[in-house]
């Protein structure tokens, strides 16, 4: 995500934007056309740019967004090389996602470093469209690179069809379509937990607090947390103006626009988490209807917003306990 949380890499960035690298390049092929490899198992995916084709299955794969690696994950693809993990294993914490301390970390997701990318010999690079740009004919040269755009809408049918397309990618179509059809089922369970406790419908607020900055992301209608929410019956009270992530950042103050009746969720950091600082002390915060009616939950902090089907049963999960229909 290119606002949250980018770690910087450590030399990484001279290195990437200097080399010039040689090998076998990726394939993007015409709409329309489909190029196989010599032993007849090419396989071709959809990319951001169009279609990719792989002379065969993907093994060795180097992920540059932390998506697509808890993707990898869930399709029994663990990611030879990863950008970075330490917010990785920060943000990203649903079962099933644990990152393998093997996997090599490739500096930061804004600015990976293509030398060590190049040692791990990949056959296939997953890339976030909206930070590939600047490395993308680089990364080219040492393996097929499929972009892949969170944000197109609607978030979640979108998340649906790129985690089907790395099932391709990766010869893991039939796990692609098990994991999918696990959300679906939970997304189901939850509306029947909500419905049978008379809580169908019930409103809601949900939000990000990644730093210690009194500051709040507040998840609206176009994002993917709040689609996963809605789909089990919920109603999103947040009508704020979004960015491109479905997302408003607001100030303590905005929160009196949520209704009072209202259920406020949020996940914030454990090591610098403003619900338990600058924003508890705020006397709008302690005032408000949701706080002092004990309806403010904090989520379990690894509980990613931005991620793939594991996160998102994660966040039922969590939701359901917050809304004590567990």
């Amino acid at each position: 995500m290119k606002r949250i949380l980018r770690a910087c890499a450590s030399g990484g960035a001279a290195v990437a934007l200097a080399l010039t690298v040689a090998g076998c390049g990726g394939t993007v092929a015409d709409p329309g056309t489909e190029q196989q490899g010599a032993s007849g198992e090419g396989v071709t995916v959809q990319s951001a740019r169009g279609p990719v084709t792989l002379p065969a299955p993907a093994k060795r794969v180097v992920s540059l967004e932390l998506t697509y690696t808890e993707e990898l994950l869930a399709l029994g693809v663990p990611p030879v090389g990863n950008a970075d993990n330490d917010t990785y294993n920060t943000w990203v914490s649903a079962p099933g996602t644990e990152l393998p301390p093997e996997v090599t970390d490739v500096g930061s997701r804004s600015e990976p470093s293509l030398e060590q990318i190049k040692a791990l010999q990949p056959d296939l690079i997953v890339a976030p469209e909206d930070r590939v740009g600047a490395n993308y004919e680089a990364l080219q040269e040492i393996a097929p690179v499929v972009s892949l755009d969170y944000t197109a809408k609607p978030q979640l049918e979108t998340m649906k069809k790129n985690f089907t397309e790395l099932g391709k990618a990766t010869g893991k179509q039939d796990k692609s379509t098990q994991v999918l059809g696990q959300l679906d089922t939970k997304i189901a369970e939850t509306r029947t937990k909500l419905e049978a406790a008379g809580k169908a419908g019930a409103p809601y607020a949900i939000g990000q607090a990644p730093t210690a900055d009194p500051s709040i992301r507040l998840l609206g209608d176009d994002s993917m947390v709040a689609q996963v929410l809605n789909a089990a019956g919920l109603k999103n009270t947040w009508q704020g103006q979004p960015d491109e992530w479905g997302m408003t950042t607001v100030g303590v103050e905005a929160l009196t626009q949520i209704p009072d009746n209202a259920t406020f969720m949020y996940v914030a950091s454990k090591k610098s988490d403003p619900f338990k600082g600058a924003i508890a002390a705020n006397p709008v915060w302690q005032n408000l209807p949701f706080v002092q009616q004990d309806r403010a939950k904090a989520l379990d902090p690894g509980t990613w917003f931005f991620g793939g089907p594991l996160s998102a049963m994660q966040l039922l999960d969590e939701t359901a306990k917050a809304m004590q229909v567990r």
